[in-house]
């Protein structure tokens, strides 16, 4: 089938017949793109059910009763100015701007910065890393799982970088961080996948990179760690893979992005909720 495109806020709603659905679900399987944008639907409404409506500026409730008055004798040109239809028109309609400039605002940071801040165990990882497995035994995920899991916005592929193939699978930390361990027989690559946002409090000794299209935060070593964020989710790669099949990782799953500036994130926000009317 096509790409979801208008589709997909009405897959995220449930609202699509039950042939289209499951079409969808087929196409998701096979489509990054309809897949990171159905992600972030999901993602944008759960924001979005979080914003609260922008408090009125404290004197405008006070100013429009005030034109309301009766206005006294011998009134200056300001008076009969703040009297007149266009000046309460002007007021009206700055409010109104201001209320949607804060919305687009709060909804242009959603995509970048969704959820809690979390510092992942870097430490741990890397101390663990020469280790059998990723993560301890008793908490394995089956393949049919990880299918699951990544038609549903959790990246389980099966190969990454090219020869790396997935060895297994398996949640960790109170089965909160999905867990995947890769290997081509001579290099290993572990990769590490939880909700919440990267707390850069926790990135002191990484230094910022750009890799496989990415902005990553990066600690060499041995291992090395990678780690960044995207749509809600956190990514750790902890490998002694060299830094070629490190970017073409890093470039087959969800790509994180540099935190944008004041204007660029009221654009985003203001071109996600003109998307969502002509959606709607």
């Amino acid at each position: 089938m096509a790409h979801l495109g208008a589709d997909v806020a009405a897959f995220v709603d449930g609202q699509l017949s039950e042939p289209a659905t499951r079409e969808a679900l087929t196409h998701l399987q096979t489509c990054d793109e309809c897949a990171k944008a159905v992600r972030q639907q999901r993602l944008l409404k759960s924001r979005m059910s979080t914003v609260s409506a922008p408090e009125p500026p404290p004197g405008l409730l006070a100013s429009l009763s005030g034109l309301a008055a009766a206005p006294p004798e011998n009134e200056s040109w300001w008076v009969r100015l703040r009297r007149s239809a266009p000046f309460r028109a002007g007021v009206v309609l700055a409010s109104a701007s201001v209320a949607v400039v804060m919305t687009a605002y709060a909804v242009g940071g959603a995509e970048s910065r969704v959820g809690d801040e979390v510092a992942p165990p870097f430490n741990q990882y890397a101390a663990d890393f020469f280790g059998a497995t990723a993560v301890p035994a008793g908490h394995v995920i089956e393949d049919a799982t990880m299918t699951k899991l990544d038609s549903s916005g959790w990246p389980c592929l099966t190969t990454l970088a090219g020869d790396m193939h997935r060895v297994s699978g398996a949640f960790a930390d109170h089965q909160e961080v999905v867990a995947l361990s890769y290997s081509n027989g001579s290099s290993k690559l572990n990769l590490f996948e939880q909700n919440g946002s990267l707390d850069h409090d926790s990135i002191k000794d990484f230094e910022q990179a750009e890799m496989g299209g990415s902005e990553v935060w990066v600690r060499e070593g041995e291992p090395m760690l990678v780690t960044w964020d995207d749509d809600g989710v956190v990514y750790t790669i902890v490998t002694d893979a060299d830094r070629g099949r490190v970017e073409q990782a890093v470039s087959q799953l969800p790509r994180g992005s540099r935190d944008e500036t004041p204007t660029e994130r009221v654009r985003d926000g203001l071109d996600r909720m003109t998307a969502w009317l002509d959606a709607a």
